[in-house]
């Protein structure tokens, strides 16, 4: 701050740079040969999706149940988002996956969403895109930690997006990265992002000089940069993320157990392939054996205690796909996914929060559950 080197490139070197170190850095923690700093991870899955391809008018398959800039950033390249149904593990269905490719045969682009970190079969999908030569984009907004046979989530797609959003287990406010092992793609996407003329040698991972010089000369400036800041706050966090995730684990595992302990009959809290390492950041459940009245009923007591669960069927909930209708995203039958959203919650865990607070808030929902349910012995 007090020597005013702001902007990535106005570091004197890449060993100089905030940003090329989180780069680095980053891209050894997910085991990738390069990953690129960016705005947010909507720039990221916006290079990814350009970096592979996809163009105006194309058809890119994604999750029907997601966050809102997935199918947003597929209309802003002027391409069409198709959605596929999730199952009741909040997954991916991919049975309805092979379906949208026979329906959508010019679609050659999957963009999978681990929304909330939930993993769908890696080794089915990866079969079913090599099957139909579909290329698989990975968006890991939620999955910094994650992993999938004992490695981080993310090495099966030609590229993959990950978020350092304030919601996000790696926090610095707003951020992104875009990562890859394809040396080609690698150097588009450096230019797409915003560098210039030959400030790639400020990258300190970075594919040959000749690519770089390639796409210095072929690709757009889209000025969606990380900066020195942003990448100052990340740094620690990409360093202790191990140590952080065995303290989300443990609360969020002291949440569950109060959860089935004292309203299992009402609250269902989806479990993971056993494949998968998960990271318990965010709290989500659904409620089983009630009526739309128990279930405004529940969210109202929650409220009234302290407790803001989100409910996802909520008419402003951005991962809701019925409310991205209105901003003109094509109308898809999802009755299985909406059957999974009628009755389902979201509440981050706050890493601030003291070990106590957690049980305690895990109280106040078994507790609103009950009533909703009509619990006699209340």
């Amino acid at each position: 701050m007090r020597g005013g080197r702001l902007f990535r490139y106005c570091a004197t070197s890449a060993e100089t740079s905030q940003v090329a170190q989180a780069e680095k850095e980053f891209a050894a923690m997910v085991n990738q040969k390069y990953a690129l700093g960016v705005n947010s991870c909507s720039s990221a899955i916006m290079l990814a999706l350009m970096a592979v391809g996809v163009e105006p008018g194309d058809q890119v398959i994604t999750n029907g149940f997601t966050f809102t800039a997935l199918p947003s950033t597929i209309m802003r390249l002027g391409a069409e988002p198709v959605l596929v149904e999730a199952t009741k593990s909040w997954i991916m269905d991919l049975d309805d996956l092979e379906k949208k490719i026979a329906a959508f045969p010019d679609a050659k682009v999957l963009l999978l969403s681990h929304m909330r970190g939930k993993v769908a079969d890696m080794d089915r999908v990866v079969e079913i895109c090599e099957k139909n030569g579909i290329t698989l984009v990975e968006d890991c907004a939620h999955s910094c930690g994650v992993t999938w046979r004992g490695k981080q989530l993310g090495y099966h797609a030609k590229v993959t997006a990950y978020s350092t959003q304030s919601d996000k287990v790696i926090n610095s406010g707003e951020g992104g990265f875009v990562t890859t092992d394809d040396d080609e793609i690698a150097a588009k996407m450096i230019y797409l992002s915003g560098c210039y003329e030959r400030r790639y040698g400020k990258h300190a991972v970075r594919p040959p000089d000749d690519l770089c010089e390639v796409a210095m000369a072929e690709m757009p400036n889209l000025s969606c940069r990380m900066n020195e800041v942003t990448a100052a706050v990340m740094r620690p966090l990409i360093k202790n993320l191990p140590q952080r995730v065995e303290a989300y684990n443990r609360r969020y595992d002291a949440v569950v157990k109060v959860l089935r302990e004292e309203a299992g009959d009402v609250i269902v809290v989806p479990t993971q392939d056993e494949r998968v390492g998960t990271v318990g950041d965010h709290l989500n459940f659904y409620l089983t054996g009630v009526t739309d009245e128990q279930n405004a009923l529940f969210r109202q007591t929650c409220v009234a205690m302290g407790v803001p669960v989100s409910w996802f069927q909520s008419k402003v909930n951005a991962r809701w796909h019925v409310n991205w209708r209105k901003y003109g995203s094509p109308t898809f039958d999802l009755p299985n996914t909406d059957e999974v959203l009628r009755f389902a919650y979201d509440l981050k865990m706050p890493p601030y929060f003291d070990d106590a607070d957690f049980p305690a808030f895990a109280r106040v929902i078994a507790y609103a559950a009950r009533v909703a349910a009509g619990d006699d012995d209340l």
